[in-house]
């Protein structure tokens, strides 16, 4: 699949990242990923974005964020990332170029997907052997989740999961139920599905938990986005990630 142009995406889910050139570890010092962090939050005081997720490695960070202006947030990534290379140059004694191109991006279409994604961003350091578990390390949201607070609260995660959401039961159900797998995230979806979602979330009191662990309300959002939003099955089935067999046996259960 091409690479989507940023000022053409149509969702406001992206998973960022950055990394340094040739894989240089820009991050090897904990007080070189503490002073990005730092510009990161002062430069987000004047561009509109939530951050969902994060982890900074040795040699790349991870960020998921919601945005609302494209070409805003990538004024602002441009930048952060000019600031900190100007800092870290400085202090390396070093000149030229820090980061590895601009930064890379990918839109997320299916909320399976982005539950993946803030899974496996992390358990980068896990998978990178720096630490046993996810929780041990400092430098990402992990523990911010576990203890349902910071990005974990934030008011689109509040409204899409609610106030008091077990993000490590939801992360099991997601990785456990094999009928909510999918493998990659290229579903060209020109209307959004999220707020036929978040309507059917608040009109029957119910999580994305409840969603992915009960075949029956699965089966009622299907219908729901269906009849009250006029989406097609394939539409619905590519966003939330179902096999065509599961869809299919789902949708004659409604009939």
């Amino acid at each position: 699949m091409p690479r989507l142009a940023r000022k053409d995406l149509n969702t406001p889910f992206l998973h960022v990242m950055v990394q340094g050139v040739n894989k240089e570890y820009i991050f090897y010092k904990e007080e070189y990923i503490e002073k990005y962090l730092q510009i990161f939050n002062n430069n987000k005081k004047d561009c509109s974005f939530t951050v969902i997720a994060y982890c900074i490695m040795n040699n790349h960070a991870h960020f998921l964020v919601y945005v609302q202006d494209i070409n805003e947030f990538g004024k602002f990534m441009q930048k952060t990332n000019l600031n900190y290379a100007q800092m870290y140059n400085r202090e390396e004694k070093r000149i030229g170029v820090l980061f590895r191109n601009r930064y890379q991006t990918e839109p997320i279409y299916n909320i399976v997907y982005l539950i993946n994604c803030i899974k496996y961003i992390h358990d980068n350091p896990v998978k990178a052997k720096m630490v046993s578990k996810s929780e041990d390390y400092k430098y990402s949201s992990y523990n911010q989740y576990i203890n349902n607070c910071g990005v974990a609260q934030s008011e689109i995660m509040k409204e899409l999961f609610g106030k008091k959401c077990d993000y490590s039961v939801l992360f099991k159900e997601v990785y456990e139920r094999k009928y909510m797998d999918v493998e990659d995230n290229e579903y060209d979806i020109k209307e959004y599905i999220l707020n036929g979602i978040r309507a059917f979330i608040k009109v029957n009191c119910v999580s994305i938990i409840d969603i992915l662990s009960n075949r029956e309300i699965l089966k009622k959002l299907i219908n729901f986005l269906k009849v009250d939003y006029g989406f097609l099955y394939k539409e619905i089935r590519e966003y939330l990630g179902i096999p065509i067999g599961t869809m299919k046996k789902l949708i004659q259960r409604e009939s």
